[in-house]
């Protein structure tokens, strides 16, 4: 009966898919529907993390794949997307009421756009039969726990994904930027650095977690760049901390962004990328705020000359001051560009 399917693509892959008697899984049955017909497929999250593969040729990795289909842009619809002569075929899919991405790849280009697309309908119809559910997303488990500051799960889960820590290199968070813009950015990125990133998103809400492909990381210039071509495509708020070497210094790293951002504009009220050493001094801010004692009083009696002046000048001064410390590094010239006014004494005076 298998030869007789041999050459229909559709009517081959029924029969293969929905053979209850030789197959014991969805998984088991899609994999010899796609070795008999020649072509390949990838289920992904609504964040792109594969969560089922059927590999039946090896000309790029899964990653390059669906790194390129980000850039291109994968709306509602059926989508075919060249991918350095390899055509691919995207499309979503609804499973248990939840979202994905079905991604197909021709071997052969032997079939129409309309086989593919039907060949994506029967396989959605065939997982619904099957009952089948994909496995947890292990990339956005592991994302979250890190941000959950769950530092035994994340542990786990880098075991199960097959991360080590010394693959762990930065984290990244990103606010007031929406999902598609957002991983298009950081696709292209992950090619221009040879690096890997792991992201989810939650809203207008990024979460990233950086791995090390390659023997070298990007100078601190590439990561400027990144927050740049963040910024520049709607972010609000760019975080980066980066010197990281695993999952517990990453689960921090993402404790001290969750401690800080609500007040790190009261701090740095002209900067909307924040490093690690922003992060640090608006962290030791607030435990200093919130602890109290001498500490606390010391930095008060540091700003005791400021309450002899009145009130309007002295305003005018300590903004002045913390444009100064904070945001120009301590340069003349740049706190007077960022307060728009005229400064004739060069960048030295203070």
């Amino acid at each position: 009966m298998g030869e007789t399917f041999s050459n229909d693509l559709i009517n081959n892959t029924i029969y293969h898919l929905l053979n209850f008697e030789k197959h014991g899984s969805f998984q088991a049955a899609a994999r010899e529907a796609a070795i008999n017909n020649n072509f390949q497929f990838v289920l992904l999250s609504d964040d792109f993390n594969p969560v089922f593969t059927v590999e039946t040729r090896h000309m790029k990795t899964v990653d390059e794949v669906v790194r390129k289909g980000i850039e291109k842009g994968i709306d509602g619809r059926f989508t075919s997307i060249d991918v350095e002569g390899i055509l691919t075929y995207w499309g979503p899919v609804k499973i248990d009421g939840k979202k994905y991405y079905l991604m197909l790849v021709d071997n052969e280009n032997s079939y129409s756009q309309e086989d593919i697309k039907r060949l994506a309908e029967i396989l959605e119809l065939a997982m619904g039969m099957w009952k089948y559910s994909p496995i947890r997303d292990v990339t956005a488990e592991f994302v979250k726990a890190l941000r959950r500051g769950n530092k035994g799960l994340a542990n786990t889960l880098k075991e199960e994904a097959e991360f080590s820590n010394k693959n762990i290199k930065a984290v990244l968070y990103v606010g007031g930027l929406e999902k598609e813009a957002g991983f298009k950015v950081i696709s292209k990125f992950e090619k221009q650095t040879g690096l890997r990133i792991l992201k989810i998103a939650d809203g207008n809400e990024i979460s990233a977690v950086i791995l090390e492909n390659k023997n070298s990381l990007p100078e601190e210039q590439n990561w400027n760049y990144l927050c740049d071509y963040l910024l520049d495509s709607g972010a609000k708020e760019v975080f980066y901390f980066n010197g990281i070497d695993s999952v517990e210094g990453a689960a921090d790293a993402f404790q001290q962004i969750n401690e800080t951002w609500p007040f790190i504009h009261y701090i740095f009220p002209h900067k909307n990328v924040f490093t690690k050493y922003e992060l640090a001094l608006a962290s030791n801010c607030i435990h200093i705020s919130l602890k109290g004692g001498m500490v606390k009083k010391y930095y008060i009696d540091l700003l005791t000359p400021f309450k002899k002046i009145g009130e309007s000048k002295r305003n005018q001064l300590l903004e002045t001051l913390e444009i100064y410390i904070l945001d120009a590094d301590m340069k003349a010239s740049t706190t007077a560009k960022i307060m728009s006014i005229h400064n004739g004494d060069g960048e030295g005076s203070s």
